[in-house]
């Protein structure tokens, strides 16, 4: 499966998640999306500079002063939840450059979806 094909088939198996981005978080860009409808570029410049400033960014050594000690090697998730949607930003474990970008509504499983992106993150990085 190419990159598009896999984050098609995220959203396919579930169909809250309504965008997908698969960035580069080392160039701040998108490389490839799945959405329920077309995206403005902004939004999608927003989707990964928030991916950028959480994973590894500036805000990435408060937060990982937040989670204590034991998280020193990094943020490879994050969960931003508000009252209408969920904001789901991860981080390959394997390739530190790589994350998936998602909004979902707010009746989204999280657990399920995130092994089933993380599952397809990890995938992609082994097709590379």
């Amino acid at each position: 499966m190419n990159i598009a094909e896999r984050l098609e088939s995220v959203r396919q198996e579930f169909p809250e998640c309504k965008t997908i981005a698969y960035a580069d978080i080392s160039t701040n860009m998108i490389l490839s999306t799945s959405a329920e409808t077309e995206l403005r570029q902004e939004h999608l410049n927003s989707l990964c500079k928030t991916a950028v400033e959480m994973l590894g960014g500036p805000l990435s050594p408060p937060l990982r002063s937040l989670l204590g000690s034991d998280h020193g090697e990094g943020i490879f998730k994050v969960i931003i939840i508000e009252p209408s949607e969920v904001g789901i930003f991860l981080k390959s474990m394997t390739s530190p450059t790589d994350a998936l970008c998602c909004v979902c509504s707010a009746s989204i499983n999280l657990g399920p979806f995130i092994t089933g992106a993380r599952h397809q993150l990890d995938e992609i990085g082994q097709d590379e």
